[in-house]
């Protein structure tokens, strides 16, 4: 049975996956057909990227049992960690996906080396000096990125392993009490409050669950990157940090409101790391002789933020789908298919914020912009985005006060 396209578009990590690149990959998949009570044994998660595609398994391991449907966050991840000798039972009649483990590595890199490349006409002699100092430093090892919080680290690094339970999240989150706190704030917010309010944070985790909890905490674990030692682009850091809160609410309260498939928390990441690039050239301006010359600083920002930033997502290895949110973040007329991603909601929470503050910057008739029907925001008129933003006010004044701190 053939493998349809639209069933792996959002499946991590292979979203971070152009569509060419995720076609070569599931022309070597296999579709796996499992009866109830049948298992599949995970022995060989090292060679495999296994996913459920509908029916209902349950994932047997040393530290007890995980349930996983068809169609929720959890099947969007591959049941199975390397090298964890675990099995997965249909309790239905069931379909699994197996993809070559070691091809995805392969297609990655040929990916990330390709983005890594920059069209010389787009850039200055001195900014291609400076990319190749950034490159050259990163083969080397020497390459001064922002450090990813250890908070982070330990939660990105705790939610790969198959068995990691709520209670082990709620641990790791209470390292970092700012962290800590964002979470129990979020549990409490008009998007996901339930009856009662939550007053601590292992309630606050259950009810925000595993991934919406993972991906919340890394974003708030990464405010603390946006900072400089430079009190010449201190101003201009605080600007990005704004710039860069502003769209991430508008992002989650987008994925929220207008497109199911979409993961609220996972659009706030993407709007917090969309411009992440600039942080290392305001960092290192001194260096690069860029102090007290803004218009050439916001040239390199500008020209160089898409392959400074695709290093850091490497650097940290965050999710693979940010990759292509750097890219499109503004790329008013990108189409990447039929299906709306991360990188429309950026681009569209974006111009969003551009009409919102009547900017000077040179952006595209809104009507003619692909993202703003994938979400179900056409016809793109100012007042169709006006009255989405009459609605959805206490949604992204909650969140940016979550990010604020």
């Amino acid at each position: 049975m053939p493998i349809l396209l639209e069933e792996i578009d959002d499946l991590i990590p292979l979203n971070g996956l152009s569509t060419e690149n995720r076609n070569r990959l599931a022309e070597k998949g296999q579709v796996v057909t499992l009866k109830a009570r049948e298992t599949l044994d995970g022995k060989d998660a090292d060679r495999w990227l296994t996913y459920l595609l509908d029916g209902t398994v349950t994932l047997k391991h040393g530290n007890g049992n995980e349930v996983v449907s068809g169609g929720t966050s959890r099947a969007k991840r591959p049941l199975f960690g390397e090298g964890r000798q675990i099995a997965a039972v249909a309790s239905v009649p069931s379909r699994l996906l197996r993809l070559d483990r070691r091809l995805f590595d392969i297609i990655l890199r040929e990916q990330r080396q390709n983005d890594y490349e920059v069209e010389h006409t787009a850039i200055t002699e001195e900014e291609g000096q400076l990319l190749a100092h950034i490159l050259r430093s990163l083969s080397s090892g020497t390459l001064e990125l922002p450090s990813m919080p250890e908070v982070a680290m330990r939660i990105r690094d705790a939610t790969l392993r198959p068995d990691i339970s709520l209670p082990d999240i709620a641990k790791i989150v209470q390292i970092d009490p700012s962290v800590a706190a964002g979470i129990l704030r979020a549990s409490n917010t008009a998007a996901r409050r339930g009856g009662q309010p939550v007053t601590n944070l292992s309630d606050a985790v259950i009810r925000l669950g595993l991934e919406t909890t993972r991906t919340l905490a890394i974003s708030l674990a990464l405010t603390t990157v946006f900072h400089t030692r430079q009190p010449a682009v201190r101003q201009r850091m605080h600007e990005l940090w704004e710039h860069s809160v502003q769209i991430s609410a508008l992002c989650e309260t987008l994925a929220s409101r207008c497109h199911p498939k979409l993961d609220p928390s996972h659009a706030l990441l993407a709007g917090l790391l969309h411009d992440i690039g600039g942080i290392p050239i305001l960092q290192h301006a001194e260096r690069y002789g860029l102090l007290g010359k803004p218009e050439r600083l916001e040239n390199a920002i500008v020209n160089l933020r898409v392959p400074v930033g695709l290093l850091i997502i490497d650097h940290w290895q965050i999710d693979s789908d940010m990759q292509s949110v750097i890219q499109g973040a503004e790329d008013w007329t990108r189409n990447s298919g039929t299906q709306a991603d991360y990188a429309d909601v950026v681009v569209v929470a974006q111009l969003i914020l551009m009409e919102q503050q009547n900017t000077s910057s040179v952006h595209p008739v809104l009507s003619e912009v692909p993202a703003f029907a994938k979400l179900g925001l056409a016809p793109a008129t100012p007042e169709r985005i006006q009255e989405f933003l009459d609605e959805a006010q206490q949604d992204i004044d909650e969140i940016k006060q979550l990010l604020s701190g």
